[in-house]
């Protein structure tokens, strides 16, 4: 019996497990999952440092420094970056400084070069400053202890900079979600191929290996199987308890050769829902073996596409604890309109900006094409009607 895509969601996440953490260094944590809360053990700035070059000075020794009447300055040290001050600021006095050195002791403000004459010995200054100008105080940042970044956090190229910038090399995070993609159907052929009569490339490998990829999801194999119920069985039974997701494609309907759930069964799966309602994707079937999830999808493209989205995504919140993957649905109006009733719930392909959503009128299950520049699925109530401009939608950006 068919069920909704929300009781789906439901039987789906009560089996998807999470998976264990590991230790990596930085340059692996990119797109992972952070599994544990990263805390800072040193402020940042961890020292009062000068954001420019310039010369650190009292505020009250600059009082009506001008261009016509200068202030002049005693130059006592001259610091870099990564050198500590071996005096401090005195009446009358100053200290060179280059772009993030630290602030001696006595001075309050830095003025920057520009305004100065940039004298070793003695400088001349040509304007005035309040005191605290031009510094970046220690723990302006953050200070130590605090949270750097959640557990949870994806891990991009900014939140690795944070790490490193706090002294970490290595992260714990979630493992990676390792995924095979198994296409089935006599009927297909390998791009690059000579196509021949009857035949169809396979688009859908291709798309959903690219899919995965962008989520972050280690691919293990990409391959195609022959409409065999024995064939397939045993394709899926070599990655039982090697991969965390197996995709499949194809043989999940109603036809001689859709074999898709005989195979699953010969295997030793347990099917945990076979068809939903809603269109396209309807036959979607999800099975178990082990803790290995295997997501059987329709052969058609845009069948295949709508309900992969709809499932894997919070699938993959919950394997890797990270709700950056979780649907976040929005409202939307319609910019265009759709000709078609939706006698059962319809999803289709559109292509949101701002609050508006521009819809194309080919839908076909078939056709992919028309997805290039979509970037939302629209959510059609059972029994609409047409829609029409300005009708409010509801859209999940994918």
């Amino acid at each position: 019996m068919a069920i909704s895509v929300e009781q789906a969601i439901q039987c789906m996440l009560e089996r998807t497990p999470v998976l264990s953490s590991e230790q990596v260094t930085l340059e692996r944590a990119l797109g992972r999952s952070l599994a544990q809360n990263l805390y800072a053990r040193y402020s940042q700035p961890p020292f009062d440092r000068s954001p420019l070059d310039g010369y650190a000075v009292r505020a009250e020794d600059l009082v009506g420094a001008a261009p016509d009447t200068p202030v002049i300055l005693q130059v006592v040290d001259k610091l870099y970056a990564g050198s500590v001050a071996n005096v401090s600021v005195g009446p009358g006095q100053a200290v060179r400084l280059m772009t993030g050195s630290m602030i001696p002791l006595g001075a309050d403000c830095v003025i920057m070069q520009e305004d100065t004459d940039g004298g070793e010995e003695e400088v001349r200054i040509f304007r005035s400053v309040s005191a605290d100008s031009n510094i970046c105080w220690e723990g302006e940042e953050y200070q130590a202890g605090d949270l750097l970044l959640p557990g949870g956090q994806l891990i991009d190229a900014a939140a690795v900079a944070v790490a490193a910038g706090a002294g970490y090399r290595m992260l714990t995070v979630r493992q990676q979600v390792k995924a095979v993609i198994l296409s089935t159907g006599d009927e297909l052929q390998q791009p690059g191929e000579d196509l021949y009569p009857g035949k169809i490339y396979d688009s859908n490998a291709a798309y959903l290996r690219v899919s995965l990829q962008q989520m972050g999801v280690e691919i293990l194999d990409v391959c195609s199987v022959k409409d065999d119920t024995s064939r397939i069985s045993a394709a899926i039974n070599q990655y039982i308890g090697v991969a965390d997701l197996i995709l499949t494609t194809g043989g999940v309907s109603v036809g001689q050769k859709d074999l898709m759930e005989s195979a699953i069964l010969q295997s030793g799966g347990e099917i945990l829902f076979h068809g939903l309602s809603m269109k396209p994707g309807m036959p979607t079937m999800l099975s178990v073996k082990d803790e290995t999830l295997i997501l059987s999808l329709s052969g058609n493209p845009f069948s295949a596409a709508v309900p992969f989205f709809l499932l894997v995504r919070p699938m993959l919140a919950r394997m890797v604890q990270n709700s950056v993957w979780e649907p976040r649905w929005i409202t939307v109006r319609a910019a265009t309109p759709f000709e078609k009733s939706s006698p059962t719930r319809r999803f289709i392909r559109g292509t949101c900006l701002a609050d508006e959503v521009a819809i194309p009128s080919k839908q076909a299950n078939g056709q992919m094409r028309s997805m290039i520049g979509c970037n939302c699925l629209l959510d059609i109530p059972a029994g609409s009607g047409p829609i029409h401009v300005g009708d409010t939608l509801k859209a999940l950006p994918l």
